[in-house]
């Protein structure tokens, strides 16, 4: 069986998976890492949106800011009360009054977006998982123009963060799936076992490619509808493991009947 049959039997006909049975593929190691590219499209895309996103605000922003200075560790602006600018993937809290607290800064990322102060006597950093302070000790030189150059040399890095989203993305969903595969392949042989009165012995190798071929059709809808954006937040995990195992225990009854009909 080559790729192009495995992915046609797997999305169009899924009660015929146990045909794999028969002539499985000879190697996996594609075929597991094209499943594993299908559901981390979705997350790609969303990814790129929120890097572009960052970039727009970033231009938004760094036209905000008044004139800065530092005078014994304190941020002076001026006649300038300071501005709270909230988007999408980040918001910003400037204060250089010394009203606003670190309290207030975290408050902004109650709805699950990193949030940054920059206040009178320190910066705070609140990424969610955790908070930062920096002072402004050997800051002189701290003003408008450094902050705008700095946002450009962030700016012109955002390529990295992509590239570094994409790689660790990879990486995480390569690791569910396969704890999914070894998941699914022990309920469905429970089930089986269970209800259907059968217990199938196969080759591990064979068993990874019916648990593959159980999870593409699922993986293909998962993926479409990532992209649409029409899902609602549909959680993978749990949506693979339920219409996957779903999917290969339709097969597995198939299979079933076949082996009584030849009897």
């Amino acid at each position: 069986m080559t790729i192009r049959d495995f992915i046609q039997l797997s999305i169009l006909k899924p009660n015929k998976i146990w045909t794999i049975l028969q002539n499985p593929l000879k190697k996996i190691k594609g075929i597991f890492f094209l499943l594993v590219l299908l559901v981390s499209i979705p997350g790609f895309i969303r990814a790129g949106k929120d890097i572009g996103s960052i970039n727009t605000n970033l231009e938004i922003v760094a036209k905000q800011f008044p004139e800065l200075s530092i005078q014994d560790g304190k941020l002076s602006a001026g006649d300038n009360t300071g501005f709270v600018y909230r988007s999408d993937v980040f918001n910003i809290v400037f204060d250089p009054s010394g009203k606003s607290t670190d309290n207030d800064v975290t408050s902004e990322s109650g709805q699950g977006i990193p949030s940054i102060g920059i206040l009178q006597d320190h910066i705070v950093v609140d990424t969610i998982i955790n908070t930062s302070k920096f002072s402004y000790e050997g800051l002189n030189g701290f003003t408008k123009e450094n902050v705008q150059q700095f946002i450009k040399e962030f700016q012109s890095k955002l390529w990295l963060v992509f590239i570094g989203v994409l790689v660790v993305g990879f990486i995480y969903n390569t690791l569910m799936m396969y704890v999914l595969m070894i998941l699914i392949s022990f309920i469905v042989r429970l089930l089986t076992a269970l209800f259907m009165r059968a217990y199938i012995q196969m080759h591990p190798t064979v068993s990874k490619q019916l648990t593959i071929a159980a999870m593409f059709l699922p993986a293909t809808i998962y993926m479409v509808i990532g992209v649409l954006g029409i899902g609602g937040g549909v959680g993978m995990f749990m949506y693979l493991l339920v219409t996957s195992t779903f999917n290969w225990l339709l097969g597995m009854r198939e299979f079933i009947d076949q082996q009584n009909k030849n009897k």
